[in-house]
C-alpha cells in the first residue's frame, strides 16, 4: 500500500524533524523515499524588482543539491533507496503535486510551519495546498513524535469520504498493531446515532484491530484536536472531500492542520 512516498521539505527544522520519525515507515512497508525541495518563486515575486531571477534560482538550486545529497545518504543508511529529484523552480503546491503524479508515489509526507496571521490564514498553507489537490493521502507534520502509529485517532463523521479513509486505518494499525481511536464529534443539536457507528467499530474489530469509541460535542476540528491531546494520540487520520467551496473557505482538515500538535493524515481519494 505504501511502497514508495514523496518526502517534500523546505529544509525547515519542523520540515528535517520529519527525518528522525522515517524508521516508522519501514513497517508499513516503505521501500523507496523520494525526497523533493522546491525553489519558492512566490515569496520573491512580488518584490521582484531589482532581482535577477536566473542568478537567484542557479544559487538556490546549488545550495539544494547539495543539501539533498546529505538528506539522501542518511536515508539510504536507514535502509530505503532515496532518489533526489532536481528542484523545480514554482509554486509549491503546484511543484508537489507534479512530483507525487508523474513518480507514482503512495503517500507524501511533509511539514508544516503553522499559520498566525490573518493574512496567512486566509492564503492557506503549502500543506493545506498539497491536502486540497493531492490525488494521495498527505501526511502532515508539526512536530516529531515517538512512534508514530502508536495510538491513532480515527475522525469520523459517516460521511462516505470519512469510511474511505478506513483502508488506511486497517492497514497501518494491523501491521503496526496501532490503538485506534473511533472518535465521532455532535454539532450543535445533533444527538448520536450508534448503529453506524458500531458498523464502523466492529469493522475495526473483525479485521483485529483494538478499538474504541469516543463521542466529542461542538465544533469537529477543535474536539479533534482536544481529543488527541487528551487521549495522548499519536497521529490524527481523517479524510476531507476535495476543493470545493467549503473547502476553499477552510475544512475541518485545514483546521485540524493548522492546530494538531501532532501529525494528520488526510486522504480525499
Amino acid at each position: 500500500m505504501f511502497k514508495r512516498i514523496l518526502f517534500a521539505t523546505d529544509f525547515s527544522e519542523k520540515s528535517m524533524n520529519i527525518i528522525k520519525s522515517l524508521p516508522e515507515f519501514k513497517k508499513i512497508g516503505v521501500e523507496e523515499v523520494i525526497i523533493l525541495r522546491v525553489i519558492n518563486l512566490t515569496r520573491i515575486l512580488g518584490v521582484a524588482r531589482g532581482i535577477d531571477i536566473e542568478s537567484y534560482i542557479k544559487a538556490m538550486e546549488e545550495e539544494t543539491v547539495s543539501k539533498l545529497k546529505g538528506i539522501a545518504k542518511e536515508i539510504e543508511e536507514m535502509g530505503f533507496k532515496a532518489k533526489t529529484l532536481v528542484p523545480p523552480a514554482g509554486d509549491p503546491v503546484n511543484e508537489i503535486i507534479k512530483a507525487s503524479e508523474s513518480h507514482d508515489v503512495d503517500l507524501i509526507v511533509m511539514g508544516s510551519r503553522g499559520r498566525s496571521t490573518l493574512k496567512a490564514i486566509l492564503l492557506g498553507s503549502t500543506a493545506e495546498g498539497v491536502v486540497r489537490r493531492a490525488n494521495v493521502p498527505v501526511l502532515v507534520f508539526k512536530n516529531n513524535v515517538k512512534s508514530l502509529f502508536r495510538r491513532i485517532l480515527y475522525a469520523h463523521d459517516l460521511s462516505e469520504v470519512s469510511q474511505r479513509v478506513m483502508k488506511y486505518v486497517k492497514f497501518i494499525a494491523k501491521s503496526v498493531d496501532s490503538e485506534v481511536l473511533l472518535v465521532h464529534v455532535l454539532e450543535k443539536g445533533e444527538v448520536v446515532d450508534e448503529e453506524p457507528l458500531k458498523k464502523v467499530e466492529n469493522e475495526l474489530k473483525d479485521a483485529g484491530v483494538n478499538v474504541k469509541i469516543l463521542i466529542g460535542q461542538g465544533s469537529p476540528h477543535k474536539e479533534i484536536v482536544s481529543i488527541a491531546e487528551m487521549e495522548k494520540s499519536s497521529v490524527i487520520f481523517m479524510g476531507t472531500s476535495g476543493a470545493g467551496l467549503k473547502e476553499i473557505l477552510g475544512s475541518t482538515a485545514d483546521f485540524v492542520i493548522r492546530h494538531s500538535k501532532i501529525p494528520v493524515f488526510v486522504s480525499r481519494v
